[in-house]
């Protein structure tokens, strides 16, 4: 991992052009707190804090997926995000008076975020502060994530809202099975009944 303050790093990747893409891929691979093999990202990417984010095997980021962060941000393994994809993370203080919000930044609800593994994120969704999405769930496009989703529902809608499980009763036991899934069949529907994780 390259040790160089975010604000410094940020300011390094914006100003190179994009001729320099491999440098600014290579800058931004070895700064991340952990990344898998495979990882893979889009153009205009950018990632404002890369000492907190977490990126597990066979990831892929489209062009322009944004990373804002001030907590803790874990990427599980075969995750897909389609393009302009936005995950900010932290939370300004509101509350505080006689100091103004840009300025309360410790104070606020930090949550991290989890995206388990097996997870397809759709182009322009929105995930926010907290948010959990379950092993194996689908993310429409344009939705806004603002709370936990289920494993293995599909999800949509401002707010996000899980809708219904990819698979039949059979099919998820035998997928459980052969993708070695820490979930049984009951959690997932227990999950799912619940829509919380």
């Amino acid at each position: 991992m390259i040790k160089i303050k975010p604000r410094y790093l940020s300011f390094i990747l914006r100003s190179l052009p994009n001729l320099l893409w491999p440098v600014k891929w290579l800058l931004i691979k070895k700064s991340l707190k952990r990344v898998g093999s495979n990882f893979k990202f889009g153009y205009n990417s950018e990632f404002s804090d890369h000492r907190l984010i977490e990126v597990g095997n066979n990831v892929f980021f489209g062009l322009n997926t944004i990373i804002n962060t001030t907590v803790s941000i874990k990427i599980g393994d075969d995750v897909m995000f389609g393009r302009s994809v936005t995950i900010m993370g932290g939370d300004h203080n509101m509350s505080k008076v006689g100091i103004p919000m840009r300025y309360v930044k410790t104070e606020g609800a930090n949550i991290p975020i989890i995206i388990e593994d097996d997870v397809w994120v759709g182009s322009n969704v929105i995930i926010l502060k907290g948010v959990k999405l379950g092993e194996g769930s689908v993310v429409g496009a344009g939705s806004v994530v603002t709370k936990s989703m289920p494993p293995y529902s599909i999800c949509v809608g401002n707010p996000c809202r899980p809708k219904k499980i990819r698979f039949s009763k059979d099919e998820l036991s035998e997928h459980l099975k052969l993708v070695q899934s820490s979930y049984s069949v009951e959690e997932v529907l227990n999950l799912f009944n619940k829509q919380e994780i």
